[in-house]
């Protein structure tokens, strides 16, 4: 694992970025960086792939719990597994995290576990798991520990206190194939 901090963008939230080191990750990571730095201090985590999130996502635990600051998670998705979703996910991202950037920090600034991401269900899984989390969801959460199931990490709050807000759309559930089309139909409404 190697974390390459860019320059400090003051006033701005931190993002972590983990980025797959490899050809897709990397192009994947030019294009993101791109859109993320005018808007967040950013952090990228790259590795090798094999333990999914969870390099990324211990980084930004660690980080909130140090700081007791929010936090903005991405990775380079559909660099490892599933290309055909990363495009417009990734589109879906720049749009929500960039514009709406307030109101996602907005809504995690609260003194209790809060993670703000744009699609969840009433199982609180964070799809296609981009999210914001305040501090306390991250600190009240066990240690992130390495995970072979790559669904594991966008089912990281399931079983926690935390309160997992939908920002565009809240009625997602474990039927991937819907989840993609209620997603995509999502974006073309966003894009119309």
């Amino acid at each position: 694992m190697e974390v390459k901090k860019h320059p400090e963008n003051p006033g701005k939230p931190l993002c972590v970025l983990g980025v797959v080191n490899n050809e897709a990750g990397r192009a994947i990571a030019d294009e993101m960086r791109r859109w993320l730095k005018p808007h967040y201090n950013l952090v990228e985590i790259w590795h090798d792939g094999s333990l999914y999130e969870q390099p990324a996502i211990r980084y930004v635990q660690d980080y909130c719990r140090a700081t007791k600051q929010p936090c903005l998670y991405l990775h380079t998705k559909g660099a490892y597994n599933r290309p055909e979703l990363s495009a417009w996910v990734r589109q879906i991202w720049k749009h929500e995290f960039t514009q709406n950037q307030e109101i996602y920090f907005g809504l995690v600034d609260r003194p209790y576990a809060t993670v703000a991401c744009p699609f969840t269900g009433s199982d609180k899984t964070t799809w296609y798991n981009g999210f914001v989390t305040n501090w306390k969801a991250m600190e009240e959460h066990p240690d992130i520990e390495p995970n072979k199931n790559r669904f594991a990490f966008e089912r990281l709050f399931i079983k926690s206190r935390a309160q997992v807000i939908g920002v565009v759309r809240n009625d997602f559930h474990r039927e991937l194939g819907q989840i993609d089309e209620k997603a995509k139909a999502t974006w073309n409404q966003i894009n119309a």
